[in-house]
């Protein structure tokens, strides 16, 4: 029974790689709606938690994107049924507010959208859900889990493991003693160097998105301006262009041109700034506080000046490589790994 069942299973997925491979048979998949599109949800992501093929995993995961964005549903394996809140609200920002919660034994972040006006509420809505969609689908040890999607005080919000020591930024201004600002940035790099191995551009790398797990590891969080990128017959730009929010300290010069969208290359340039802040202590630019003067030094070619480290490696080679005005030029996540793990 069980052969006869990995038989169906197969079945079911060459079906489905063969009519999203396909582009008149993916326009007609994609235009499900009601409760066909929510059992197609929930197949497509289904198939994404099962063994196959990894090749297909970035085709899988575009099309449930774009199914759910056109019919405003979402898997229903995300749904946290039970969530207790505890305490008051814990952070607020422009995207939404933070709160404390309780998943069983477990204590949680639950992060809910502000939603300003009616009608920003199926924006938000979608917003969300896409942040959810991208972020369900990865797996390691330097990215933050995702746990679902529960509904709180009526807004939908994103549930994750509770991390105590904040994110990096807050972290970094009263380390602990001992803290190994190396070990921090090379675990970075590896999240980072696993979601571009999944086809997955981040977007907003930064230091405040950056969260440090109990055992003071370093793992990526905030997957809400991300994008897949490199996908079949489902091509589509998922990802805005600089006009968006973001961190302009961080932003590669073919961003601040609008040349293209966010971009692996665009990944390694904002790495290299998040490095220099780890291992400095100081934002790139931190002399400069006007937002314009920022855009033409880098667009003229200048980057940070090179400081002191408090790292006891000197990563400036590196970050100079990440930094190149040619984002072909750049290496790649793979190749600044092996750099990192080489440092003595």
């Amino acid at each position: 029974a069980s052969e006869r069942l990995t038989r169906d299973a197969l079945s079911v997925f060459a079906q489905i790689i063969s009519i999203l491979s396909n582009s008149e048979a993916s326009k007609r998949f994609l235009s499900c709606r009601g409760d066909l599109a929510q059992q197609l949800l929930d197949l497509l992501q289904d198939l994404l938690d099962s063994p196959h093929e990894p090749r297909s995993r970035p085709l899988l995961s575009k099309a449930l994107l774009k199914l759910s964005g056109k019919c405003g549903l979402l898997p229903t394996s995300f749904a946290l049924n039970h969530l207790e809140k505890v305490g008051e609200q814990v952070a607020g920002g422009g995207y939404g507010d933070v709160w404390r919660g309780r998943v069983g034994s477990q204590i949680v972040a639950v992060k809910s959208m502000r939603q300003f006006r009616d009608d920003d509420a199926s924006a938000s809505l979608k917003k969300l859900g896409r942040e959810a969609l991208i972020w369900r689908q990865l797996s390691h040890s330097n990215l933050l889990p995702f746990l679902g999607l529960y509904t709180l005080e009526s807004r939908l919000s994103l549930v994750s493991p509770w991390m105590e020591n904040g994110d990096l930024n807050s972290f970094l201004k009263n380390p602990p003693a001992g803290t190994d600002r190396l070990s921090l940035i090379l675990d970075i790099a590896m999240g980072l160097q696993y979601l571009h191995g999944e086809n997955i551009v981040h977007g907003d790398l930064k230091t405040a998105n950056i969260l440090v797990t109990p055992s003071g590891r370093a793992c990526i969080a905030d997957f809400g301006l991300s994008s897949i990128v490199g996908v079949l017959s489902l091509s589509t730009t998922l990802s805005s262009r600089s006009g968006r929010p973001g961190t302009l300290r961080y932003q590669a010069p073919e961003l601040l041109l609008d040349q293209r969208p966010n971009h692996f290359g665009s990944d390694v340039y904002a790495f290299a700034c998040l490095c220099y802040e780890v291992s400095t202590g100081k934002v790139p630019f931190f002399d400069t506080h006007n937002e314009g003067a920022i855009i033409l030094k880098v667009i003229e070619g200048a980057r940070p000046s090179r400081l002191e480290t408090i790292s006891p490696v000197d990563l400036w080679p590196l970050l100079e490589d990440c930094w190149r005005g040619s984002p072909e030029e750049r290496p790649t996540m793979t190749l600044v790994v092996q750099r990192l793990l080489s440092e003595p």
